[in-house]
């Protein structure tokens, strides 16, 4: 038996932008430590499919049985059941607790469709099943995204370090850290790549030479920017060409 189904296909970058949404749409897209119970407990929530009324509800660790949270979806509202257990470990700031909340949510927003269980030893994902299209998957992004201040996160240099200060479990943690981490090679190897090129560029541009120009002013147009080429004279403004440019005698071509 497998946890995970199939759902619409979607990119990492996607699905951490739908998680700064409901980060936006519950206002606390600037704080350092999101308070997750707190989103649980509002009265409506933001869905790809529009805003719905929110039904959280924490039921005996016995009613769930393996399952540390379950989220389903009617026509105008979703319910998000998690265990007695979970809700009191994530108010005491446990991470793997916290992440199951934001699991929920994903479902929650994401995922309008199965209900799907969040199983306390983890959900088994087949393997035919593509990453891009799997519930299960979806949610392993969002969580991290949606938990994690970015402006933040940028000034810490480890997963464990990103784990303690935002308080989710040390897998999501490493996925995010290592998602920054590649993110921050594209942009130095991004930044590398346009330093070389700009570097040819300067080396394939032809350096212009700066024209000397006589003391004599033009004898056709006036203006002091008559230059020497080779054995001839010749003017910039008016390009008239000179045989010899001498005693202010010159002689037209």
């Amino acid at each position: 038996m497998t946890d995970d189904y199939r759902v619409k296909g979607r990119s990492n970058l996607e699905i951490r932008q739908l998680a700064k949404k409901t980060r936006e749409f519950f206002g606390i897209e600037g704080d350092r430590r999101v308070d997750v119970l707190a989103c649980l407990a509002t009265k409506s929530i933001w869905t790809v499919k529009g805003k719905k009324q929110l039904n959280s509800q924490i039921r005996p660790d016995a009613e769930l049985g393996t399952a540390d949270g379950i989220t389903s979806h009617g026509k105008d509202f979703v319910t998000i059941a998690v265990k007695r257990s979970v809700r009191d470990a994530a108010f005491m700031g446990d991470g793997r607790a916290r992440n199951t909340l934001a699991h929920e949510l994903d479902h929650a927003v994401i995922h309008n469709g199965v209900e799907m269980p969040r199983r306390a030893l983890g959900n088994i994902t087949p393997k035919w099943l593509n990453p891009f299209e799997s519930a299960e998957h979806q949610v392993r992004v969002f969580a991290p995204a949606f938990l994690i201040n970015d402006l933040i996160a940028e000034t810490l240099s480890s997963a464990d370090e990103i784990s303690i200060e935002f308080g989710i479990s040390d897998e999501s943690a490493k996925i995010y850290f290592d998602d920054l981490t590649a993110l921050r090679n594209r942009e130095l190897a991004a930044e590398k790549i346009r330093r070389i090129a700009e570097e040819f560029r300067e080396s394939v541009t032809p350096v212009i030479s700066k024209l000397h120009f006589i003391n004599d002013a033009c004898t056709v147009c006036g203006h002091q920017t008559v230059f020497p080429v080779g054995s001839k004279f010749m003017c910039q403004t008016c390009d008239t060409v000179f045989d010899r440019f001498q005693d202010g005698d010159p002689t037209d071509m």
